[in-house]
């Protein structure tokens, strides 16, 4: 007779569970990395302008305030990045701590039939020894008439 875990569609549905929060997770992360990398970006094109704004002499009056205008709307892009950074960070962590909480839920089932396995496999290897033992005693009796 063969081992069959009761529980074995809750196992799989756990396993779903977790499969759905790596999933989650990897999604988070690849929107952080998406923002970090926007950020960056940001900052390198800001330090661009700000050597570009140090020649103002050259500049007319119209590009110095374009000039000028642009590093403010890259600033206010930035602190606005960096926010949103902020929150894409809380949900990395957030999916992170679900995933660990999913992982551990379905470690716990199967652990459990592990345990119950071997107890099934101990019961077999224990029912087959008792009919050994009594066979061997039945051949016993019939050799001793």
């Amino acid at each position: 007779m063969a081992f069959k875990f009761r529980l074995e569609k809750v196992l799989e549905y756990r396993k779903q569970l977790e499969e759905q929060a790596m999933l989650a997770l990897a999604k988070a992360r690849a929107a952080r990395d998406a923002e970090i990398a926007k950020l960056e970006s940001l900052k390198r094109e800001l330090a661009v302008q700000l050597e570009k704004s140090r020649d103002a002499a050259a500049m007319s009056g119209a590009e110095r305030w374009l000039a000028q205008t642009y590093v403010l709307a890259l600033r206010q892009d930035i602190t606005h990045s960096t926010a949103f950074l902020a929150s894409l960070e809380e949900e990395v962590e957030l999916c992170r701590s679900e995933l660990v909480a999913r992982a551990q839920e379905r470690e716990l089932l199967e652990k459990l039939k592990s345990k119950q396995a071997k107890r099934f496999a101990e019961e077999e290897k224990l029912s087959e020894q008792r009919d050994y033992d009594e066979t061997a005693t039945i051949r016993h009796k019939k050799e001793a008439v």
